[in-house]
């Protein structure tokens, strides 16, 4: 008798400890706060780099992170990117998106700016039911790679006049090696 309740006792502990450490490894695996708020960016520029589950920053603090990236389907030019923000990020009206480049390593990240302390809650002007957006911005990666070709373009016009001034200082060099009087020749005055 000893012996079947020493098995009882051993085959529920097994049991409370098998469903406790499954319950802690669906709350440890679970991304995010239960109370997130689910916010939407629709960008008009290429969100290469960013990837589900990457992190949202405000002003350099973390507040959330990326749910799901896709295409706005009213208008494929628009890159849809759904955040899961928390409750307490200090999301306005004003508060805008925009992609960032952290460090020199080439990861971009989604940084939020913005969010003047007399502005309404972004949630709080968002009608019921629906998602609230946060508009997108261009940002100074977009803007520096947006004149990249112009800046390539000047260049290869001055590597061009370079040419032309060395090419123009050989044909001189050359002909001053030919004809060395050509140095000694005063310029007649101009009248």
């Amino acid at each position: 008798m000893e012996t079947d309740k020493h098995y009882f006792f051993e085959g529920l502990f097994i049991i409370v400890f098998s469903i406790s450490a499954a319950i802690l490894a669906v709350w440890l695996g679970s991304p995010g706060f239960h109370d997130d708020i689910l916010y939407s960016i629709h960008f008009p520029d290429s969100v290469s780099g960013v990837t589900v589950g990457d992190p949202v920053t405000f002003r350099g603090v973390d507040v959330g992170n990326v749910k799901s990236i896709g295409f706005d389907p009213d208008d494929t030019r628009l890159v849809i990117v759904d955040v899961r923000l928390r409750k307490n990020a200090p999301v306005k009206t004003d508060t805008k998106a925009s992609l960032a480049m952290k460090g020199f390593t080439g990861v971009v990240t989604i940084e939020l700016n913005g969010g003047n302390p007399a502005a309404q809650t972004l949630l709080a002007v968002t009608p019921a039911g629906k998602i609230p957006n946060i508009p997108s911005e261009k940002t100074g990666l977009q803007t520096m790679l947006d004149e990249l070709p112009k800046v390539i373009e000047k260049f290869s016009s001055i590597e061009n006049q370079a040419k032309k001034v060395v090419t123009n200082v050989g044909e001189l060099t050359n002909k001053v090696k030919d004809n060395p009087s050509l140095l000694l020749r005063r310029p007649e005055p101009k009248k």
